[in-house]
């Protein structure tokens, strides 16, 4: 029998990272686009370097979200 609890915790879950995901890749393109804006070498290679972090996070976020669906998928289909 399927654990509502475990169900409802990881659709919650799973909620949060929808969410979220698109948002870091929104900074993403915010941070590349100041980057183009700016001519000196230190504030491009600042906004790049944190272009950079948000893609490492929605990297990080979707590898998350993955996990949390197969759990999901797991214990929606459990029969002990």
């Amino acid at each position: 029998m399927p654990d509502k609890k475990l169900i409802s915790d990881l659709k919650a879950k799973i909620e949060a990272l929808v969410i979220a995901i698109p948002k870091e890749l929104a900074a993403y393109e915010f941070y590349v686009d100041l980057a183009s804006k700016y001519e000196d070498e230190a504030s491009r290679e600042m906004f790049i370097f944190l272009s950079r972090q948000e893609l490492a996070h929605k990297d990080a976020l979707e590898r998350l979200l993955n996990d949390l669906q197969a759990k999901l998928e797991k214990a929606m289909f459990d029969k002990s």
